[in-house]
């Protein structure tokens, strides 16, 4: 079961709604601006139902902001843990993904590294999978550690290249509502930079009118729609598309990942909003 693209779906979505870089966008907030937006979300718990097939809730995810002691830092955190049927076929699986954020001159967040964890539980055996990238802007690469159930993998080092350097899923998000990119407009179209299996690659998001809707795709009424198309190797996906409905406060409430091998479309929906500490 391809479970990892259920947690991985909300950061990564959200990501892709957020133009850093983007071609026709440019940062419309200071860092002050932008650092004020940010501690106001500091706190916040989205809560998600996952649900594919016939299926309504067989995981569940929870997305949050937290400011650090060191100024200007924040860690972001989303994790997923699949329930019942689908916790005894995935040995009650649980996905973890960590970014550790730097406010930058521009009031951007950048990431200065990322986890992506992964723990699966049968008995009394755990298994587990650790991915770990540390950007290293001075020499512009990207260091990738992996262990896999207590062993270390050989350190990778990937170059960022000579364009715009790649944002992480989770700290973009906050980046997208925290308005450092203006207002989202039916019909605006960016290419984001990123990166994926070592090396730099682009999102293609287009902000959709409403007779852009897919005719397919059941999504809500209202709201803001947006279409995604990223590399189909990261959620096995047969054309790496995925679709995002914000409602009227801008929180990402459905997305709708298409024909993921062996599952059909992928269902999240927004749950909660609840306040932590």
């Amino acid at each position: 079961m391809k479970t990892g693209i259920l947690w991985f779906v909300f950061g990564f979505f959200i990501f892709l709604t957020c133009p850093v870089h983007a071609e026709s966008q440019k940062i419309s907030t200071g860092m002050a601006n932008a650092r004020d937006a940010l501690d106001s979300m500091c706190g916040e718990l989205l809560l998600y139902d996952i649900a594919f097939l016939w299926f309504d809730q067989l995981a569940v995810g929870e997305f949050s902001l937290v400011k650090m002691d060191e100024p200007d830092s924040y860690r972001a955190v989303l994790e997923a843990k699949t329930l019942g049927v689908a916790a005894w076929l995935t040995s009650n699986r649980l996905q973890r993904y960590v970014s550790y954020l730097k406010l930058n001159g521009d009031g951007s967040l950048r990431p200065e590294s990322h986890d992506a964890d992964m723990y699966k539980t049968k008995g009394n055996t755990v298994k587990t999978r650790l991915k770990n990238w540390i950007y290293d802007y001075p020499r512009r690469i990207i260091v990738e550690k992996v262990k896999r159930n207590g062993r270390d993998s050989a350190i990778k080092n990937y170059a960022m290249g000579e364009g715009p350097t790649p944002y992480d899923i989770l700290g973009a998000f906050y980046n997208f509502r925290a308005g450092l990119y203006g207002p989202l407009r039916s019909g605006a179209s960016y290419r984001v930079p990123t990166f994926a299996r070592g090396k730099s690659t682009v999102i293609a998001i287009s902000v959709l009118t409403e007779k852009q809707r897919p005719k397919n795709t059941v999504l809500p009424d209202g709201g803001l729609v947006v279409k995604v198309v990223l590399d189909p190797e990261v959620f096995d996906t047969g054309d790496g598309t995925l679709y995002i409905w914000f409602d009227e406060e801008l929180r990402p409430a459905k997305v709708i990942v298409k024909d993921v091998v062996g599952l059909g479309d992928v269902r999240a929906t927004l749950r909660a909003r609840k306040e932590v500490n």
